[in-house]
């Protein structure tokens, strides 16, 4: 195995996923510090690894067995720095470090010395630092001694690595941002950002000109504004869209189906369920689409899709080319229902409106829709109940 992604955090549903290069991926409540270095024992030729740490790392990790041959590392890491170093000594030939984390909060001087003594050959470090622990009447004048720890040789000359420090309007009067990079305006670019959370409202538009053409994954605010296509002024990349309509708006189904005639490789969509209906309705093919999650951000009343409505939707051309699914139904009948037509459904997460199952059933052995399902579905298809409210569905037809 050459390639690892995992997460380590402290609840009962955190999961080992996407083991690239084993025959069958495998998942795990929790990873303990026994496991976690079990695995990289089996790996020794491990080279990529992207992994998520929660605070719980701080008193479930001591050390880490060392992986000499990783040169790649991601970390989605919100631990200690005495953890963070902790890793870091045991990957000597480390070249890629991309991190982001809440916890830790370093100037240049300080991670310059990180980086010497424990990973000495490193060639690219991409760093997010959400810092909490500046006070709120921080001056600019603090805020560019800060910015000069990183305006040293080892960053501008060495390695030619540039930052940007934001200070967001909501904590200063005024909107703060400046950049270590001497043609700022060259980078205005940001093509290797993938994912976005766009909630329709940019301050000091002019003044930080963005330009985000690679986006892989985006959220996006309903409705958006006149600035949306020239922050992000093409789809051809994303993948995965999530869109949050707080309140109905007119003009929803037209951008709801702008968005989908621009993204050519769009395979996962989160929207609203009566939204999308509405657009289904027309006979429209996305045909890269095959993953949907149908949420009820408009129906505050009624959060669970009929039988009229569950049928529209299988019977579209979307139905017949959806693989994975979340809806919210009235009955169990419709999820039978949904298996039936939907040809190519794979996976189904439904949530059911005549579920009897509560917290308090954890304490009972059965599981009665789970049983009727089982029971009403062929032997080859798998049924569990993913979450107190929620039924998992693995279809092998």
């Amino acid at each position: 195995m050459k390639q690892c992604q995992l997460e380590y955090e402290d609840n009962s549903t955190t999961q080992l996923i996407n083991i690239n290069d084993l025959a069958n991926p495998f998942t795990n409540g929790n990873i303990s510090e026994w496991e976690l270095n079990h695995l990289l024992r089996s790996t020794p030729s491990l080279q990529h690894l992207c992994i998520t740490f929660g605070q719980s790392i701080d008193t479930k990790l001591d050390r880490v067995f060392p992986i000499p041959l990783i040169t790649t590392l991601k970390l989605d890491f919100n631990g200690s720095l005495l953890a963070l170093t902790s890793i870091l000594q045991n990957m000597p030939n480390l070249l890629h470090l991309k991190l982001e984390t809440e916890t830790i909060n370093l100037n240049g001087n300080q991670w310059k010395q990180i980086l010497i003594d424990y990973v000495p050959k490193i060639k690219i470090f991409r760093f997010l630092m959400k810092v909490f622990s500046f006070r709120h009447n921080y001056t600019e004048e603090q805020l560019e001694d800060f910015l000069d720890t990183f305006r040293t040789p080892f960053w501008l000359d060495e390695h030619q690595w540039f930052i940007r420090c934001n200070w967001p309007q909501h904590i200063n009067k005024n909107q703060w941002s400046k950049t270590t990079c001497p043609t700022a305006r060259d980078y205005n670019s940001y093509d290797r950002v993938m994912n976005v959370f766009y909630k329709g409202c940019i301050d000091n538009l002019t003044l930080l000109p963005r330009c985000f053409p690679n986006i892989r994954r985006l959220t996006l605010r309903f409705p958006c504004n006149n600035h949306f296509w020239t922050i992000i002024p093409t789809l051809d990349h994303l993948t995965s869209l999530n869109v949050i309509e707080t309140r109905k708006n007119s003009r929803s189904e037209f951008l709801l189906e702008d968005l989908l005639n621009r993204a050519p490789r769009l395979d996962f969509l989160s929207v609203d369920a009566i939204l999308f209906l509405s657009l289904v309705q027309l006979n429209i093919s996305y045909t890269s689409l095959r993953r949907l999650q149908l949420k009820h951000y408009r129906a505050r009343m009624n959060r669970y899709m009929n039988a009229t409505q569950c049928s529209i939707l299988a019977d579209s051309l979307f139905g017949h080319q959806c693989e994975v699914l979340e809806i919210r139904v009235e009955n169990r009948t419709i999820i039978l229902d949904l298996v039936h037509k939907m040809h190519n459904l794979r996976a189904l997460n439904c949530e059911c409106q005549d579920d009897n199952w509560s917290n308090n059933s954890l304490l009972c052995s059965k599981d009665e829709l789970v049983e009727w399902l089982r029971n009403s579905l062929p032997k080859t298809y798998l049924v569990n109940r993913h979450q107190s409210h929620l039924v998992r569905l693995w279809i092998n037809r």
